[in-house]
């Protein structure tokens, strides 16, 4: 008699996901799509095809009329064979609150002391799906895991456009839609160990039977909550058939998982649209600003970083004059980058000091506390770098535990940037880590923010801690290990707001921000191609967590020459943040720079918690715009990114105005080049602007408009 002797019908505000349970005790997905009228009708044709909601690597070949040859697990058992089959033998639902609710399905090896959980969260309001998959190894003896993927989804059309999101150090989340021909696959992967989002965000989108638009047709928008190596592969078999496979990569050598103990997948997230990607994206924010990113309800302070100001260049009373500026400003938050730590070592460049995290009394003889005292009196707060995974050989840490750094026996270890990664598996490193922050903060309660770097990848997979049998399990482990002292500062220092970092964005994922306030999107800040990888990541990620600076012009990466003004719509679209030295601006830069702050305080709340819109695609026209909207306020971004001369670009249409509502609208940022539209302060109805467009006067490349509108009464 099979556990389930109904369909289950879960819903969210919008969407539908019917599952039933077969007669050989596995459980199917039904349909996945738009909310029914009558949830029933989902059982009524096709249930024959029905895909499992989770599939073994015995069901690849099990199920020949929708096999795709892939699977979500695959297991070694003690006896060496590759063999798992898997019974549904409990179900039960947790009613998290009135928004979540968690549905888990148990299901066991009749033959094999292995069991399964499929956890299913549904989120009603924001239409978020996540899944993930406990294993449990119940006997006396280890085994292996081959793969232990987060779950896949599955689709049947005529055509699937995938899209994918690839980078690399100063180019990341670079989007790239691909038609998946029939009898073809595709993997997005990273293998870096640490930096994995850099090589491409942990996420794909998938359009049905035409390439995926903003504001139509049916899209699912998947990502991962991890933070290591990472798989996701499609693969269009020759029945038309999608499988999407979305997990984190065990490769190249088996998870050893010991007797009596369990292992548990990151979260696959997962959201459908019958209205485009800007409606997917939209409601995957919803659900990161309350679920996925912490204090994601809590407006952002504007900072200033000094890295591209000062770099390792500075002493006390340098960094005294950039705060002094920074609060003449208005900026809210000073925050001192790499340099100022390490005494016998002392960290005056790359090649020394990682690890050794005590105050460089030359450069800094009041310690972080003069740092703190000297914000506090001007009103604003302070932050500090830290790179805690890292260690230069040039340092008293790697002179006293050389053991610690991840190694491979017989080998000399291979430095990047002059460092080495500590081995996070190792429960002595990250106690070690963990006494770090807690003597910095402790030490220095007046710390408001921390900036977490790692900028380099694990090139020798070793562990001296691990023994040989769990050499293979290096890679996960250390993300477990990096996880667990993430938990221990964030539950001991709540007050703390901490940004990922990682060479740029090597840590854009939700496994990241379920700890973190906010991620650095890229080391390139040239506003130029920010423009580019913003928009990548703004299907993903909401404003609210996407750091965005305004730099020096020309750009320290590119040596690009950009309009201030263009450097500050770039940034106000995201968090906005300043990474210069501010007493090297002339008046009429710092006038201008008070007047587009006290602006952006004033809208932050629209940008941080609106909705956003996105208009017109920078990889596909010359102007690139994108709006939020929140309430009856709305903020409108665009950037001409080139022009010919007898280049005149149409109307921008906007979108999700009140139709029935009229708007006054108010440009802001003007700088000396003048207006951008003839509509500054007009009144006009959203109808129009939505169904005519706003006339933008372009006249040249890099020029930029930011407009503020608000409903009348």
């Amino acid at each position: 008699m099979p556990i389930l002797t109904e369909p289950l019908h879960l819903h969210s505000k919008h969407t539908q996901l019917s599952l039933f349970e077969d007669e050989q005790g596995q459980i199917r997905v039904a349909y996945f799509g738009t909310r029914l009228h009558d949830e029933s009708d989902a059982m009524s044709m096709g249930c024959d095809q029905a895909p499992l909601l989770y599939s073994t690597y015995a069901d690849s070949f099990s199920t020949p009329r929708n096999a795709s040859g892939e699977y979500d697990l695959c297991i070694i058992q003690a006896d060496g064979q590759i063999s798992l089959a898997l019974v549904h033998e409990h179900y039960e639902k947790h009613s998290l609150d009135k928004d979540r609710h968690e549905h888990i399905f148990t299901l066991k090896d009749p033959a094999y002391p292995v069991k399964i959980e499929i956890h299913l969260c549904v989120y009603e309001q924001s239409d978020t799906f996540e899944q993930w998959v406990s294993i449990h190894n119940e006997s006396n003896t280890g085994i292996q895991l081959l793969r232990a993927s987060s779950g896949h989804l599955y689709a049947k059309a005529n055509h699937y456009f995938i899209t994918g999101f690839r980078g690399t150090w100063g180019g990341e989340s670079l989007m790239c839609e691909t038609e998946l021909a029939l009898g073809h696959e595709i993997d997005f992967c990273s293998d870096t160990g640490t930096k994995a989002a850099q090589e491409g965000t942990p996420g794909i989108i998938i359009a049905l039977n035409e390439p995926a638009s903003e504001t139509k047709g049916e899209v699912i928008l998947g990502s991962l909550a991890w933070s290591g190596n990472y798989r996701l592969w499609c693969k269009h078999n020759q029945h038309h058939y999608l499988y999407a496979g979305v997990g984190l990569d065990i490769t190249p050598a088996p998870y050893q998982l010991d007797a009596h103990s369990q292992f548990e997948t990151p979260k696959m997230i997962w959201v459908y649209s019958d209205a485009g990607k800007g409606e997917a994206s939209r409601r995957l924010h919803r659900w990161a600003r309350q679920y996925g990113i912490r204090h994601g309800q809590k407006e952002r302070y504007v900072l200033l970083n000094s890295w591209e100001g000062v770099y390792f260049n500075f002493n006390e009373e340098t960094l005294y004059r950039m705060m002094e500026r920074t609060a003449e400003m208005g900026i809210e938050l000073f925050v001192l980058d790499d340099g100022w730590f390490g005494n016998k070592f002392p960290r005056n460049h790359d090649k020394a000091g990682l690890g050794d995290w005590e105050i460089n009394h030359t450069k800094l003889p009041d310690g972080i506390r003069g740092l703190t005292e000297k914000a506090k009196a001007l009103g604003i707060r302070f932050g500090i770098w830290l790179e805690p995974e890292m260690v230069n050989p040039e340092s008293c840490l790697y002179q006293s535990h050389p053991d610690w750094a991840i190694q491979l026996n017989h080998r000399e270890p291979k430095r990047e940037r002059h460092q080495l990664v500590l081995d996070l598996s190792n429960p002595a490193v990250r106690g070690y880590i963990i006494n770090v922050f807690r003597d910095l903060l402790t030490s220095n309660p007046d710390i408001d923010y921390i900036k977490w770097d790692c900028n380099r990848k694990i090139s020798d997979p070793g562990s001296t801690y691990l023994d040989a049998s769990h050499q293979g399990n290096l890679a996960i482990d250390y993300v477990r290990g990096y996880e667990e002292i993430l938990r221990v500062i964030t539950a001991e220092f709540p007050h703390v707001t901490i940004q990922a970092c990682s060479a740029g964005g090597g840590r854009i994922d939700y496994g990241t921000l379920k700890h973190y306030h906010e991620f650095w999107t890229s080391d390139n800040t040239d506003a130029v191609e920010r423009v580019y990888m913003q928009w990548g990541v703004s299907h993903f990620f909401p404003a609210i967590a996407m750091a965005a600076h305004v730099t020096a012009s020309p750009n320290h990466q590119t040596g690009r020459s950009t309009p201030l003004k263009f450097r500050f719509d770039v940034a106000m679209s995201g968090r906005l943040g300043f990474e210069l030295q501010p007493c090297d601006m002339n008046d009429d830069e710092v006038n201008y720079a008070k007047q587009a702050l006290s602006e952006y305080k004033r809208i932050r709340p629209i940008i941080q918690f609106g909705d956003l819109y996105r208009l017109s695609n920078p990889w596909k026209n010359r102007v690139a715009a994108h709006m939020f909207v929140h309430g009856k306020r709305a903020i409108l971004f665009a950037y001409l990114m080139d022009k010919w001369l007898a280049d005149w670009p149409p109307k921008l249409k906007l979108q999700g105005l009140n139709p029935q509502a009229r708007y006054r609208l108010t440009e802001l940022n003007v700088d000396d080049s003048g207006f951008r539209t003839e509509s500054h302060q007009r009144i006009v109805g959203g109808d129009y602007l939505m169904n005519s467009g706003l006339l933008i006067h372009w006249r040249r490349p890099l020029q930029s408009l930011c407009l503020e509108l608000e409903e009348t009464d």
